[in-house]
């Protein structure tokens, strides 16, 4: 005696739609393969460092606040409102690589996750902010009081 579970139709039926499902499947990683691949990393000053000087494309914001820029700031970044970069108040391309600095990296490391949410396709974050910077003897420019 034979135990049948499954009927010839049925047996079809399942083929049939394991083979269609794996060329939708098949198609979709496609698509996926040919959309750019967004970025979102935390990199280090000297990884930033090398990407400022070959990027001339680059962003380079500093999302601390103007106090703390009065005392040392890297040369070619532009100050911003981390407020207003988050909630999309500053008109910048979404196709541009953007390279966020804070003090210690941990607002410039909010403020690129938000940033890439929005769609964002190439954002990095200063890992160990302007601190780290230093300590790795980058130059930095002091305002002397």
């Amino acid at each position: 005696m034979t135990i049948q579970f499954f009927s010839k139709p049925l047996f079809f039926f399942l083929c049939a739609l394991f083979f269609i499902s794996a060329s939708v499947t098949g198609t979709c990683s496609a698509d996926q393969e040919t959309a750019p691949a967004k970025i979102f990393k935390s990199i280090s000053p000297t990884e930033a460092y090398a990407l400022v000087q070959e990027r001339k494309d680059l962003f380079f914001l500093d999302v601390r606040t103007a106090r703390e820029r009065a005392d040392a700031a890297i040369a070619g970044s532009q100050l911003v409102s981390m407020w207003d970069l988050m909630r999309g108040r500053l008109p910048l391309p979404k196709d541009t690589p953007i390279l966020l600095v804070c003090a210690v990296g941990g607002r410039s490391y909010a403020a690129g996750k938000v940033l890439s949410q929005k769609g964002y396709q190439e954002v990095y974050n200063l890992s160990g902010g302007i601190k780290a910077w230093y300590k790795q003897g980058l130059p930095i420019t002091r305002n002397n009081k």
